[in-house]
């Protein structure tokens, strides 16, 4: 089995060089129009809906128009009450749609820019090439995160419901219906429901140049669909394609404890090596199939478990959790649990960055806190043995491995608000000490790292 290892620090005309002949830089100009149109389609459609606001509005007010003829001297100050509702919803509502159409008119700029200045490098500078197909990245990336998070939104709507019998006791009210607008943020879909295993499937993701048993410690995908491991026994990431097929590694120093995406083809990686007081975020892009390590972030303290939401880096440093920005240059304490050593040893944040998930396995509980570290609930419960990562999908479900039982559980919410978990799979099935979870959207799978075992274990989940 072949693959790259990571490259040593090189110049950037180095690096660059027969970058115009490759597929990656042809293809950007197409990459770059697609998502143009991706934008403009999701502009007009952002415009199209704050019209059709507009008009409902209109209509509301034609409505109540044709109530007030009916009311006499009474309807004039329930009126003047109720327009200016409508009109705050119209405004609020308008002001919403704006910003979002703002951000795509933003990003369809910047993109537009940087290709400009791609076409006037020309063929003659490859470094000024590369490094503007880098930044094009980048806003492509955000451009993505941008437009997932528009379509994941319902069109706003706006309408007027009198009230009944409102000749009768209208003199009480204060004012003549109820003004609705809804739409925005989607609720997350069946947040109840319960997943079953349809099937399971081993991957071997043992390497040519492994000294070691592997030992999956985190699992992420790229923005391109690539899978990216940490492999702690061997200390270095493993790059494989959709199927399993190693493409690059990249050795990193020792005890690698956890791995998160941080953009469309970047990562942050843990390292945390206590025996030389070494604790520090290596920062790695994938380039031309190459994995390479771009910069490191040192830290004053443990970090045994990351986790990013909107340029946040999330440290689970055992007993507490900091959150850093991407640079690591400013952070803050957001939680702190100092009755025992492994109070904080994992997190996870939701899509929406309005819950973060920490793994307590000194008390064996899952706690749910807001984004400003106020605890929400905290969940204890016979299955949760031997806690060791948690994972929350991007439609908002949760998963978490135990390995003192052997299994991944999912936690459910019932009607009633409360939470409780539901073995997903156990010792019956294929897994083996399980220790970190990634779920992959694109075939509905969760995939499973196990400790001190070649074998990672992709779960097929029932649609």
């Amino acid at each position: 089995m072949r693959y790259r290892l990571c490259s040593t620090a090189k110049h950037v005309p180095e690096v660059a060089k027969g970058f115009h002949d490759t597929r990656e830089f042809k293809e950007l100009p197409a990459r770059v129009c697609d998502i143009q149109k991706h934008l403009q389609n999701a502009r007009q459609s952002l415009e199209d809906n704050k019209k059709a606001v507009d008009k409902s509005g209109d209509d509301c007010l034609q409505q109540l128009k044709s109530l007030r003829d009916k009311l006499n001297t009474i309807i004039g100050r329930l009126e003047k009450q109720t327009v200016t509702e409508i009109e705050k919803g119209k405004s609020s509502v308008g002001v919403k749609i704006q910003n979002d159409v703002d951000k795509i008119d933003d990003v369809t700029e910047r993109l537009q820019k940087l290709s400009d200045d791609l076409n006037a490098a020309g063929e003659n500078n490859e470094a000024t090439s590369y490094i503007g197909c880098i930044k094009v990245d980048d806003v492509i990336w955000k451009a993505k995160v941008l437009l997932q998070e528009i379509n994941n939104n319902d069109d706003y709507e706006m309408s007027f419901q009198p009230f009944t019998g409102i000749t009768e006791y209208v003199s009480s009210l204060e004012m003549l219906g109820e003004v609705i607008c809804k739409g925005g943020e989607k609720p997350l879909p069946d947040p109840g429901r319960v997943f079953e295993v349809e099937k399971h499937v081993l991957h071997n993701v043992k390497v040519a140049d492994d000294k070691s048993i592997c030992n999956i410690t985190g699992i992420c995908t790229l923005g391109s669909g690539e899978f990216l491991l940490a492999d702690n026994f061997n200390s270095n990431l493993k790059l494989f394609d959709s199927s399993f097929k190693v493409i690059s590694t990249c050795d990193v120093t020792q005890f690698l404890s956890s791995v998160c995406l941080t953009g469309e083809h970047e990562a942050a990686a843990a390292v945390n090596n206590i025996k030389e007081d070494r604790h520090e975020i290596h920062i790695f892009r994938v380039r031309l199939g190459r994995l390479l390590k771009s910069r490191i972030v040192k830290l004053q303290h443990d970090c045994i478990g990351i986790a990013h939401h909107s340029g946040d880096l999330f440290i689970a440093t055992g007993f507490s959790l900091h959150v850093y920005n991407i640079l690591g240059d400013q952070s803050r304490e957001l939680y702190s649990d100092q009755t025992g050593k492994y109070t904080v040893c994992g997190c996870a944040v939701s899509p929406d960055g309005s819950r973060v998930f920490i793994i307590n396995r000194t008390h064996k509980k899952l706690i749910t806190l807001n984004k400003d570290g106020t605890k929400l609930s905290t969940l204890t419960h016979q299955e949760l043995q031997g806690l060791e990562a948690v994972h929350i999908t991007s439609l908002g479900h949760v998963f978490v491995s135990c390995l003192g039982l052997d299994t991944v559980v999912q936690v459910v919410r019932m009607k009633d608000g409360k939470q409780t978990v539901k073995t997903l799979t156990g010792k019956k099935d294929i897994l083996k000490s399980p220790i970190t979870l990634y779920f992959n959207s694109s075939n509905n799978t969760l995939v499973v790292g196990q400790y001190d075992n070649d074998n990672i274990v992709e779960l097929q989940l029932k649609p």
